[in-house]
């Protein structure tokens, strides 16, 4: 869960200044962003150099989700 709201963390402050909406939005763009860097890396390494897992991607997926429903 910690590795969650970190990325969560780097997520809102790339998305800073924008309103609620735009902001969940754009962390959405940066996930599918970070997923793909994710992929590269365990496609071309066999073990992605970032200190997470795709199960964290998903959670952090599943959360913004939930919250672009609820505004």
């Amino acid at each position: 869960m910690n590795k969650v709201r970190k990325i969560i963390k780097i997520l809102a402050r790339k998305a800073k200044g924008l309103g609620r909406k735009e902001k969940i939005q754009e962390m959405n763009r940066g996930l599918t962003a970070l997923a793909l860097v994710w992929l590269r890396q365990k496609r071309d390494h066999g073990m992605p150099l970032l200190g997470f897992n795709y199960d964290d991607i998903l959670s952090v997926e599943k959360l913004l989700k939930s919250a672009s429903v609820r505004r």
